[in-house]
């Protein structure tokens, strides 16, 4: 093949606007996988190996020759649901987050979507395909830029982050994003009272990252003792009404 130089021309670096892309193994007439989801009776769905193969660890290892799921070509999953793995195998094909409500509301509030998004992050890390949970991320954190007809946003409920942390690891970027959210968008009625809608791991986490902030910002910015009583059982007691004095002293370690 001939070829010249053009230096007014682009460089061959690959935009996101590219027609051209890297040849890769086609799935056209490739081998057919069966993944039956839930328990009996399964929901089945049909999708092409090379894809699956393609961006889930776990299924290049399940498909592997050497498994009985290598050879009969029938991956089970009846632990999972089928709208999430209906969602996977949408994003497989058309790299899109089948996610938004057939009818949002028009106000903000718990449409469901953050806690499928939550149920597909956490299908995504079982699956180990990385690829998926960055872009069902990426939709979590595009959802929280919505802004309603009256101006406001939502967050992540509490349904949706038990979700998350029973789904993912210590240290999930899932995780890491929740926490930020809470910690600086977050108010106190965020938080459920009743403890069984609480994660105990995500409450550590959130104290954690809001007493980080507070080292960073306001570090014993003044004396503890001449605001006492806030914490007193009695603080409109006449005792307590006197101004602090130049004798009260605090050290600070």
């Amino acid at each position: 093949m001939s070829s010249v130089a053009c230096p007014n021309m682009r460089s061959n670096v690959q935009g996101d606007d590219d027609l051209r892309v890297a040849r890769r193994e086609s799935i056209i007439d490739d081998r057919i996988v069966v993944l039956k989801v839930g328990c009996t009776p399964t929901t089945d769905f049909a999708v092409h190996e090379a894809i699956l193969r393609e961006y889930s660890l776990f299924f290049r290892t399940a498909l592997d020759r050497r498994w009985r799921e290598g050879h009969s070509r029938t991956v089970e999953l009846p632990d999972d649901d089928a709208e999430v793995v209906s969602a996977y195998i949408d994003w497989l094909y058309f790299r899109r987050i089948a996610s938004k409500p057939i009818s949002p509301p028009e106000l903000p509030m718990d449409d469901g979507e953050y806690q499928l998004l939550a149920q597909l992050y956490a299908f995504g890390d079982k699956v180990q395909a990385d690829s998926f949970c960055d872009n069902v991320l990426d939709a979590m954190v595009q959802k929280t830029d919505d802004i309603a007809t009256d101006g406001t946003r939502t967050f992540p409920s509490h349904s949706a982050i038990m979700t998350l942390y029973n789904g993912t690891p210590p240290g999930s970027p899932a995780r890491r994003f929740v926490v930020d959210m809470y910690a600086e968008y977050g108010a106190t009625k965020w938080i459920p009272s009743e403890s069984e809608f609480n994660h105990a791991d995500f409450l550590t986490d959130l104290v954690r990252a809001l007493l980080k902030e507070q080292q960073t910002t306001s570090v014993h910015k003044q004396p503890n003792f001449p605001r006492r009583r806030k914490w007193h059982k009695h603080a409109d007691a006449a005792e307590f009404l006197q101004p602090a004095t130049s004798r009260e002293r605090v050290r600070l370690d």
